[in-house]
């Protein structure tokens, strides 16, 4: 088959990788004009790492193991504490932040990426689909997925005009040479308290990803208004603000996508973000797109029957796990603090319990830990 994939993001590489080998025509259509390599870094849990040992594409080593996730509050007080590694021995698979470039350029190893080849029209007829991009080149294929982004064009084409959903939430993150001791640990903190929520997870060779999640829009310097709203939330916190420039600063709104049963049609389907984005709350945007890439390329990798049947498959397996984690998503509930009395009540958690729970919550939104495909 002719399959093209229009975004040469994570997911839609890690579909192409997936697919390489499967004697199928494998394009990547890129709008920009090279690999996308910004974005700060991204945690990879047990199921993407799964996904992508699945796709052909293990981590091989790179980014930060995580063993443990603290959260605590802006006064001092620790809150919970996820043994990640105890997860790791119950699924198989670590914890791991690494790099956005570095994920990037090593799921796009092999693969066949044409840049600078925005879309701006997809037409799916009942043999096939022909989309056409901004130069006016028009292309054939058996299948098309939209792995564009939240913006996609091919979704707008194929099933909804409307755009993501924005809320009051911003992310400013950037990943840097600073706290030297929590870079080099397998240790990642998340403070939350009354101004938003920071984290800072170790993520490789010295770097720290860190994040500042928050209510409002800043106004003037980034930095100088980061400071001044999280005084007070501890030493660590401290630290990291007399570090960071604006120049380190990327900031991402919050947006939600409807997510229904039926992501495309025809020869047509959607991918990651395209399909449902949703706030980066419960680090779960990558995973998931990982996770569709994993379930579309076992679709796909014997020419199917009916290729609209696969896809339509591939969409109903993969939108109910999708749901559950859009719902908590956009609760923005990890980014709130949290009432005393349930402080109190998860504190008295012993940590292997925590640590099942979390790995129950992994599978529970996971296509890849379930083996269903």
């Amino acid at each position: 088959m002719e399959i093209l994939i229009a975004g040469g993001g994570i997911g839609g590489l890690a579909l192409a990788r997936g697919l390489l080998g499967a004697g199928h025509r494998v394009r990547v259509l890129e709008a920009a004009p090279a690999l996308r390599t910004g974005g700060a870094a991204v945690t990879i849990f047990s199921n993407g790492a799964a996904a992508l040992a699945g796709l052909g594409a293990p981590l091989d080593g790179f980014g930060g193991r995580l063993d443990v996730l603290r959260f605590d509050t802006a006064d001092g007080a620790t809150m919970v504490t996820a043994d990640l590694a105890a997860v790791a021995r119950r699924t198989g698979f670590p914890v791991v932040s690494t790099p956005r470039a570095r994920l990037v350029e090593h799921l796009a190893q092999g693969v066949d990426v044409e840049f600078s080849r925005e879309l701006v029209d997809v037409e799916v007829r009942p043999d096939g689909v022909t989309v056409t991009d901004a130069t006016g080149d028009r292309h054939e294929a058996d299948v098309v997925v939209g792995a564009d982004g939240h913006r996609s064009a091919v979704r707008r084409a194929v099933l909804d005009p409307a755009p993501a959903a924005e809320n009051e939430w911003t992310t400013w993150q950037g990943l840097t040479r600073v706290l030297p001791e929590l870079a080099a640990s397998t240790t990642g903190v998340c403070v939350v308290g009354p101004a938003g929520l920071v984290g800072m997870l170790p993520s490789g060779d010295g770097l720290l990803q860190w994040w500042f999640d928050v209510p409002s829009p800043l106004t003037g310097s980034p930095a100088a208004a980061l400071a001044e709203r999280f005084t007070g939330y501890g030493a660590l916190v401290s630290a990291l603000l007399a570090q960071v420039r604006d120049a380190d600063l990327e900031s991402f709104r919050h947006v939600t996508h409807r997510i229904p049963d039926q992501w495309g049609r025809g020869g047509a389907t959607l991918l990651g973000d395209a399909a449902h984005a949703f706030p980066p709350t419960q680090a779960q945007g990558a995973n998931q797109a990982l996770e569709d890439a994993w379930v579309l390329s076992r679709m796909l990798r014997e020419t199917p029957a009916s290729v609209p049947d696969a896809l339509r498959r591939y969409e109903r397996l993969r939108a109910p796990r999708v749901r559950k984690v859009s719902r908590r998503a956009v609760s923005e509930r990890t980014n709130k603090p949290v009432p005393a009395p349930v402080r109190v009540l998860t504190g008295l958690i012993p940590s292997g319990v925590i640590a099942s729970a979390y790995a129950a919550q992994l599978r529970g939104v996971s296509s890849v830990l379930n083996d269903e495909a």
